[in-house]
């Protein structure tokens, strides 16, 4: 009989959901928001760029803004119109390159310790309750808080608290090895409120992130934090 180990998205996928804001789900750092898009600085300027781009009236090269590159879901994804309805007050972050990586290590460290404990056999499924799942899963959980209040933004941007953490795809875990070691890194992030409306009217709100990492010896640019297409609440 043939073992399968799951990869660790899979696992969490076994267990029952857990609440918004709870230990270990990194959320954006507390600031103000304004109405309307702001000053016409930098970072609007890339997100309009990439707006644009999306509503097919602008340079379709925007979409490359997208931190870790545009996907072939990306480069098909468009939307019918958009506003700036609100923006939030930039975020940033100074803080030890060394250190964030450590802890993101020793998170990734734990989950895979919580995975090793899950075999599931071919053809076969895993039933846990909830405080089988809560036992397995809280010391993962822990260290992602320990993350979590050591480096607000950085793990915030990782999407720690979510499946896509997780993901081989995930583009944050791909820029922090760009990242000079022994260094302090400036992490900048600002957060637009898009508004949306289909043709009958009805109007949608969602996130549009834009960032910029800089260490003594590397410079992001402006880049995108993309939605991702395996979970629509990245």
């Amino acid at each position: 009989m043939n073992v399968v180990a799951w990869s660790l998205v899979g696992v969490l996928s076994l267990f029952p959901a857990q609440k918004p804001a709870e230990p270990g789900m990194a959320k954006a750092p507390p600031v103000a928001t304004i109405d309307g898009a702001g000053a016409l600085d930098d970072a609007r300027k890339v997100a309009e760029s990439y707006l644009k781009a999306l509503e097919g009236k602008g340079d379709d090269s925007a979409r490359n803004y997208l931190l870790g590159g545009a996907t072939l879901t990306a480069n098909d994804f468009t939307i019918p119109n958009w506003r700036i309805a609100k923006r939030d007050a930039v975020r940033s972050e100074e803080k030890d390159v060394d250190g964030a990586v450590k802890m993101m290590r020793e998170l990734e460290k734990k989950g895979a310790e919580a995975l090793n404990t899950v075999v599931v056999s071919e053809d076969s499924s895993v039933s846990l309750n909830q405080e089988q799942a809560n036992k397995l899963l809280e010391p993962t959980r822990k260290q992602a808080q320990k993350f979590i209040e050591a480096y607000p933004l950085f793990s915030y941007v990782a999407r720690v608290g979510k499946d896509v953490f997780w993901h081989p795809e995930n583009p944050w875990l791909k820029e922090v090895k760009k990242l000079d070691k022994g260094s302090t890194y400036t992490l900048e992030l600002h957060r637009f409120h898009i508004e949306e409306k289909d043709s009958a009217g009805n109007k949608r709100i969602w996130p549009l992130r834009v960032l910029r990492v800089t260490t003594k010896n590397y410079d992001s640019g402006w880049k995108i934090l993309p939605a991702s297409d395996w979970d629509p609440n990245y």
